[in-house]
């Protein structure tokens, strides 16, 4: 016996065209993903970006708010190193940042005198021979009424890529460069944003002439992202890998207890600072303003000093230091370094 079974012809375009859904930009992105690690990358699972205080939140050496000389190869903000051949102010920028970014601040550098040269601000990346080879996407917001600002890698051999060029009109733009990291041909990873000519060399400037960045970001993969938003706390903890300071705050006590050295030394106190990270590396020891040391041994006795602190091994997690002081403490005193008017700070420098 024979079963003959029949089914309604069915239009095979306009079937596959139901299948059709909306994907949108990310879901565009997504399917286009050539591996796993760029799908990872676009989800934003894990930390994304490489850059440190990319919002130019973190300011650990200083309230930098009213207009101030800039020194080149400087740090300033945390992470971020000055890059000028010319005279310029430079400024930590607290409201009127781009409307797509929140509870961000941004960083300015302005000419402060006409004449050829470059200037801009960097942050050079650690372990930088990790990502030989891989594909990034950098981007950045920057204001400027200079025709000349350039946003790119730099390798530390005078190869350079992307110079994507920001819009002199005085309002926020946004930039994106997406490059290869080739290792063997340089010795570091910076990302700048500068005032420099297409050819990198000198380019006019006139005083008045600025620069002003922030939400910057370099990411693995093809694609630019939202910019990552940290915690504060989160983003202090990666600054701090590089630079701890502490002090600049009125009777802040500044170390444990510390001992006068004895003998014909009791002038000299060591103590020790506990880092809340280790460092990078072992730090190069600085200070400044005015110091109080405090004893309540056999009765509360302080005594004021500018210095000099000088490091005594001090290490990647602990930073040993020896404060001099106008006169003789007692053999066995237990004295305490405090910050005395809100101007002394003792700072630990790991930077790249």
């Amino acid at each position: 016996m024979t079963v003959r079974i029949e089914k309604p012809a069915i239009n095979v375009r306009e079937e596959l065209a139901d299948l059709r859904k909306p994907t949108g930009i990310a879901g565009e992105a997504m399917l286009r993903a050539d591996t796993p690690q760029e799908q990872f990358n676009l989800i934003g699972a894990g930390r994304r970006n490489l850059i440190i205080n990319g919002d130019c939140n973190i300011s650990q050496r200083g309230d930098f708010t009213t207009a101030s000389s800039s020194t080149d190869e400087t740090y300033y903000l945390d992470r971020f190193e000055q890059n000028h051949n010319i005279t310029a102010n430079k400024q930590h920028i607290t409201s009127n940042q781009p409307s797509a970014l929140s509870n961000t601040k941004s960083w300015r550098l302005t000419a402060t005198a006409t004449t050829n040269g470059f200037m801009g601000t960097r942050q050079t990346i650690e372990d930088y021979k990790l990502f030989n080879g891989r594909e990034f996407t950098a981007s950045v917001w920057v204001k400027t009424n200079h025709p000349s600002v350039r946003f790119y890698l730099y390798d530390g051999s005078n190869t350079d890529q992307g110079k994507k060029t920001a819009i002199a009109d005085g309002e926020w733009h946004y930039l994106q460069e997406t490059f290869t990291f080739d290792a063997t041909a340089g010795t570091q990873f910076s990302i700048e944003v500068i005032i420099l000519s297409e050819a990198g060399g000198n380019t006019s400037i006139t005083s008045g002439d600025y620069v002003e960045f922030t939400g910057l970001q370099v990411e693995l993969g093809k694609v630019a992202t939202p910019f990552e938003h940290r915690s504060y706390g989160e983003e202090l903890a990666l600054c701090q890998r590089y630079y701890y300071q502490v002090g600049k705050e009125s009777g802040d006590y500044i170390s444990n207890i510390g001992f006068p050295r004895g003998g014909g030394y009791l002038d000299l106190v060591y103590a020790t600072v506990g880092f809340p990270t280790e460092m990078r590396t072992t730090p190069t020891v600085g200070y400044g303003g005015n110091f109080q040391g405090v004893t309540f041994s056999g009765g509360y006795e302080t005594k004021t000093t500018t210095g000099p602190v000088l490091g005594d091994n001090t290490g990647k997690r602990t930073g040993g230091i020896r404060v001099d002081f106008p006169s003789d403490w007692t053999a066995g005193d237990e004295v305490f370094i405090v910050d005395n008017d809100g101007t002394g700070f003792i700072s630990f420098d790991a930077e790249l």
